[in-house]
């Protein structure tokens, strides 16, 4: 008649919503290999993805304490001090704002708005030992769009399966910047971690996080090479030590396929992403390796964000209806695409992730 599940089951997929977490609502998700934790209070943000094998959590924390958005008094406000007082790291997920605060069709539309922070709806729809699939969505507030997703965990793949939907339930045509925004952080993150990716295009454009830059301004290359701002060749699949202090932005495009893997050979342990290139077109990459000086980092950060996007670069959704690379959505229309996570062992060099989260 109806589905019940079992929070107490402790083998195979489980799933557990009777958690708070820091005081908000949390989802626990796990398998025989990975666990999850899901903040639907805030944005519905993934917090954790544990190898427990290794007992590896891939995902970056930030100096911020976890705190619930609703009971959290800013010393002072705009768009970004507002994002940034809340963010903790981890895996977010944004529409329809990338990037700073900006004015669209009337609305203010603060840093990475609008579902981040807020509070998410959710049910359990499948529940057992070999799969579990967790639904959630979220109506936003300024803008009149509807996103839905599903959470996806089978037995004995390390592996998240995202599906996804936005509506866009106004009698306007919309433009809209879709993205998620993992960012990989330590112990799984040092300096001998290589990364892999589709062949594709990389794009820089200002300094975007200030004067730290290792990279040269405004150029165009072939991944994995770009120059450095003495003009060297610079291999961008190697990371630099925290020492370099340095901090860039770079964007993928052009992308054959859509998957990016980061391998720690030293742990013997890999993370990566594959996603419907044809929704999400490009990649943010944000290297803070040790550098951005000043507010909010201070040069205390080591991490790296790989982020799919619909649009880019990191400048707001009123700007990138400018540069002609939002997204838009007639009234009634929706997108529906994928993406998935999956943690990997065994692999010296990465050629491809799959869509059933393969990794070869």
């Amino acid at each position: 008649m109806f589905l019940t599940y079992n929070p107490n089951r402790h083998w195979g997929c489980r799933v557990n919503d009777q958690v708070t977490w820091f005081g908000m609502r949390a989802i626990l998700l796990q398998n025989e290999l990975v666990q999850i934790i899901v903040l639907v209070d805030k944005g519905a943000e993934i917090v954790q993805f544990l190898y427990k094998p290794l007992d590896v959590d891939f995902l970056w924390h930030s100096e911020n304490s976890f705190h619930d958005p609703g009971r959290f008094i800013p010393t002072g406000a705009n768009s970004s001090t507002t994002f940034f007082d809340h963010w903790t790291g981890g895996w977010f997920e944004v529409l329809p704002n990338g990037g700073p605060g900006c004015h669209y069709k009337g609305a203010e539309l603060g840093n990475f708005a609008e579902t981040i922070n807020i509070p998410w709806e959710y049910r359990i729809e499948e529940d057992s030992p070999e799969q579990i699939t967790i639904a959630l969505w979220v109506k936003t507030y300024r803008t009149p769009f509807m996103l839905k997703k599903k959470l996806i965990l089978k037995s004995k793949k390390p592996v998240l399966f995202i599906e996804e939907e936005v509506t866009n339930q106004g009698n306007e045509i919309m433009d809209l910047m879709w993205g998620h925004h993992p960012v990989i952080g330590e112990p799984f993150l040092d300096d001998t971690c290589r990364i892999y990716s589709s062949p594709s295009t990389i794009e820089v454009f200002g300094d975007e996080d200030g004067p730290d830059h290792r990279l040269d301004l405004f150029q165009v290359s072939e991944w994995p090479y770009a120059n450095d701002r003495m003009g060297n060749r610079l291999d961008l699949s190697y990371l630099p030590s925290k020492q370099e202090r340095s901090m860039d932005n770079f964007y993928l495009k052009d992308l054959k396929e859509g998957w990016v893997a980061v391998n720690n050979p030293g742990l013997g342990i890999g993370f990566g992403f594959a996603w419907d290139v044809s929704v999400f077109r490009y990649v943010w990459v944000w290297q803070a390796l040790g550098g951005g000086i000043g507010y909010p980092w201070y040069s205390r950060t080591y991490n790296l964000g790989i982020e799919p996007w619909t649009s880019y670069p990191c400048v707001g959704l009123e700007q990138a209806v400018k540069m002609n690379t939002s997204m838009k959505l007639h009234p009634g229309k929706s997108i529906q695409t994928w993406l998935n996570a999956v943690a990997f062992t065994g692999f010296d060099e990465v050629n491809r992730i799959d869509r059933q989260g393969l990794v070869t």
